[in-house]
């Protein structure tokens, strides 16, 4: 796995815990020597097994590489731009309301948005057992949106938004609303 210092590394290719000194250097294309500047500069940690040999951390690996800017993070999955949109009344679905709202949402942000889930429900903003917003609360615990675009804050609940919007940012999505 020899490389030249400014490959760009992807962090699936680091699957071992540990890794020797020899290691490293065909990895990141230097010498011996090199490696032990870095050390001396700090900017590797090096550590060393029962036998005395020297050896860095993935962790500390990953973290150099990282701070360098050479280092991919494939491992991520990409993260969903979602829609919400809801209306209160299935009349109101038929006139083509929850359509209408969904596009309105799209258009209003269409710059922004990437890799898009549209999710839209017939039901009361205060009924708390709506499917696709479920759906999308369990996304958002699961690590799989990026950003909740919405119409309004009522859109989501008239009462509780606040949970909401609390999960949201503990979960590091944004809620962008139109109104």
């Amino acid at each position: 796995m020899q490389k030249a210092v400014l490959s760009m590394y992807k962090l699936s290719e680091f699957t071992k815990p540990m890794y020797k000194i020899g290691e490293v250097k065909d990895l990141l294309g230097v010498t011996t020597q090199t490696l032990h500047n870095y050390e001396k500069e700090s900017l590797l940690k090096f550590e060393r097994t029962q036998g005395g040999h020297r050896v860095i951390t993935k962790k500390e690996l990953v973290r150099y590489l990282r701070d360098r800017g050479l280092i991919e993070d494939d491992l991520q999955k990409e993260k969903w731009d979602v829609v919400y949109a809801r209306v209160d009344t299935m009349s109101e679905a038929k006139l083509g309301d929850l359509d209408i709202q969904a596009f309105n949402v799209i258009e209003g942000f269409s710059e922004d948005i990437k890799k898009l889930k549209i999710f839209k429900e017939v039901g009361l903003s205060t009924d708390d057992a709506r499917k696709q917003l479920n759906k999308v609360l369990d996304m958002i615990l699961q690590d799989e949106v990026k950003r909740l675009y919405v119409e309004s804050k009522g859109t989501i609940a008239s009462t509780g938004y606040r949970y909401i919007e609390k999960l949201c940012n503990y979960k590091g999505v944004k809620i962008h609303t139109l109104k």
